[in-house]
């Protein structure tokens, strides 16, 4: 064989290694136990399946889901709408950012429109945990607590700086 072919059949299993492994670091990333920061879960174990934002799954646990399905159902025909508002707000975010000539009036117009969306969606989510909690037996509350607070602290930044420093 000719230097040339060689050279060729080195790159060519070169780019398999990469697809290779970049598709297992991908795969591992999408949803296999690990956040989009590329670090492991606070929460190991599977998330139950049922109606509810996964992380509020994830932190009741299987033994609070039929809460959780409960309140969901009663809740989801007014966090739908917002949830779809929300989204439409982000894509006009989306859309006046790459929009030529670029507006700046618009652009922030677009981003308050979704700060409201985001806060509406928000505070009904809010309402329906509120629920939730509500409907907890007081040892279900003290674990979603506890998981509560394992999630804050691995997510705290870092301490503030010293006064005058």
């Amino acid at each position: 064989m000719t230097r040339t072919r060689w050279l060729i059949l080195v790159l060519l299993a070169s780019l398999a290694v990469n697809l290779f492994i970049g598709g297992l670091a991908i795969g591992r990333w999408v949803d296999h136990g690990w956040d989009h920061r590329g670090g492991p879960r606070h929460h190991a174990g599977s998330t139950p399946e049922g109606p509810g934002p996964r992380w509020l799954r994830r932190m009741v646990g299987e033994d609070a889901m039929d809460t959780v399905r409960s309140v969901w159902e009663q809740h989801e025909a007014v966090i739908d709408p917002l949830r779809a508002e929300a989204d439409a707000a982000r894509t006009a975010v989306a859309d006046t950012l790459s929009a030529e000539p670029f507006v700046r009036a618009d652009y922030a117009a677009a981003l308050a429109e979704m700060r409201d969306a985001m806060e509406r969606m928000q505070a009904a989510i809010h309402a329906a945990i509120v629920d939730v909690v509500d409907g907890m037996t007081a040892d279900q509350r003290h674990a979603f607590a506890e998981r509560a607070r394992a999630w804050a602290d691995k997510h705290r930044g870092p301490p503030p700086p010293p006064p005058g420093g």
